[in-house]
């Protein structure tokens, strides 16, 4: 299966206030190396929420100079584009977030949201392993034996999103679970 991992942080709860960008491509099961980005956000959205920094460790100071949404969405549109012109599904953990960062973003700057496909780990896991405790990604990944350097740096959570993707295809039902975990 061919697709990218996605992560973002945020700086409020609020979808359009992306702070931390990661991302990793996979090409036949090869999972490429994970890069991360900081992200200014659209004005209005640029005030941090204490809740949120004792999570990420992201402060104001660290997003100083960095891209706005414009140019990232320009990158992602670059790297989910695979080398035969089509377009590359996104894999998260709750895609839903991930879908809704991208699209309320996007709609700050009136953005087309570049009409992404989405598959969510944890529909998947839900729906193949539902004895496991919570389906919490730090959860799955000590489970699955998944090395989490640095839970909630987006660039790691994308990587360990991917690990995580190629682990549920290899489990019985894996390929129909991450088909029936896809997001319209």
């Amino acid at each position: 299966m061919n697709f990218v991992a996605i992560d973002f942080e945020t700086a409020q709860k609020r979808r359009a206030s992306p702070i931390q960008i990661g991302v990793v491509r996979v090409i036949d099961a090869v999972i490429g190396t994970a890069q991360s980005s900081f992200v200014m956000p659209p004005q209005g959205f640029r005030d941090f929420d204490p809740e949120l920094i004792a999570i990420h460790g992201i402060t104001p100071p660290d997003i100083q100079g960095a891209p706005e949404w414009p140019e990232i969405l320009r990158r992602l549109d670059r790297f989910t584009t695979a080398p035969d012109g089509s377009r590359l599904p996104l894999v998260a953990h709750n895609a839903s977030f991930e879908r809704s960062v991208i699209r309320q973003t996007s709609a700050e700057y009136g953005l087309d949201d570049l009409g992404l496909s989405y598959l969510c780990t944890v529909k998947a896991a839900r729906l193949l392993d539902p004895g496991s405790p919570n389906h919490k990604l730090a959860t799955l990944a000590e489970r699955y034996g998944i090395a989490q350097v640095s839970h909630h740096d987006a660039g790691d959570d994308a990587r360990v999103g991917a690990l995580l993707a190629l682990h549920l295809l290899g489990l019985p039902g894996g390929a129909d679970g991450m088909r029936r975990a896809e997001l319209r």
